[in-house]
């Protein structure tokens, strides 16, 4: 397949994203634009700031036994990361979720369709990390039943569903993740992907929100966004309520809205804290929080 663009010191983006040239480690890198920070550092701040609820599920409290918490990572990539317009090395997410210390996941459930970055992936955590840790190969989509499986059913669980593009994620796999007692969402909405591709995408929005009831509401590229109303009335079937699935901006360097991060808890305090985290940008700036 030809390349989809040129990485600085990378070489050209091979069609998985990773760059040609690996990274300091000669393990594969995902080819990144510079937003992708900004999503980590929300989501590193998430993973900090929910640590105190997070530590009750990992102790026992009388008789009953400590419920455990996963992070799932539905498009993990190899773990680490090239900005393309710096030649910057970062961690991924999954590295991001799996470095932190404070009440830390006793489950890292990771998942990739490139078993090359299954297998970076697996070589860049450390011991303690590799023990908690479930890599499974495959389309998410194929492979959900095999990653439910290893979520803890009574314990504290987040999930990051970050398919770069609309088409490679199906609403029956986050349904599936819904469906967990105690499962915080959070979901890449790909607001650019769809402007860009509204006509050809409509059976991929149709899979995407579970429904095709949207074309009745949304008839053009630029009312995309009003998408994100008809994914959080779908999630309410799980026990998200609407005002509990929040949305935040992530932009691209020219300021334009590259896609959304939404955010889905059943628990007000996670919706609390997310809240608050969105208020201040990773630049530190205060900003009004969007949904």
């Amino acid at each position: 397949m030809a390349p989809a663009e040129t990485c600085k010191e990378g070489g050209p983006t091979l069609a998985n994203g990773n760059c040609t040239n690996p990274g300091p480690d000669g393990l594969p890198v995902q080819c990144v634009g510079p937003w992708a920070k900004d999503k980590h550092d929300y989501l590193g701040r998430y993973i900090e700031a929910t640590h105190g609820p997070r530590s009750k599920y990992l102790v026992a409290d009388g008789g009953r036994p400590a419920g455990g918490a996963a992070f799932v990572d539905l498009f993990a990539g190899p773990g680490r990361a090239r900005v393309r317009t710096t030649g910057e090395i970062i961690d991924g997410s999954p590295l991001v979720a799996a470095r932190h210390a404070d009440a830390p996941f006793t489950k890292l459930i990771l998942a990739d369709l490139a078993p090359e970055n299954v297998e970076a992936l697996g070589q860049r955590l450390d011991q303690d990390q590799t023990k908690r840790a479930k890599l499974i190969v495959g389309d998410c989509n194929e492979t959900i039943d095999e990653i439910v499986k290893h979520v803890p059913p009574y314990g504290l669980n987040i999930a990051l569903i970050d398919a770069f593009k609309l088409r490679p994620l199906s609403y029956q796999t986050i349904a599936k993740l819904a469906r967990v007692k105690r499962m915080d969402l959070v979901i890449h909405f790909p607001t650019m992907d769809i402007k860009r591709n509204f006509a050809e995408h409509e059976p991929f929005i149709t899979r995407f929100l579970g429904t095709d009831g949207w074309k009745q509401r949304v008839r053009s590229a630029q009312q995309a966004v009003g998408l994100i109303d008809v994914l959080k009335e779908q999630l309410g079937a799980f026990g998200y309520k609407q005002d509990k699935v929040r949305s935040l901006e992530i932009k691209n360097t020219t300021g334009n809205v590259l896609y959304h991060l939404v955010y889905a808890t059943k628990d007000p305090l996670g919706s609390k804290i997310w809240q608050s985290i969105a208020k201040t940008t990773p630049s530190g700036q205060r900003s009004l929080f969007g949904d």
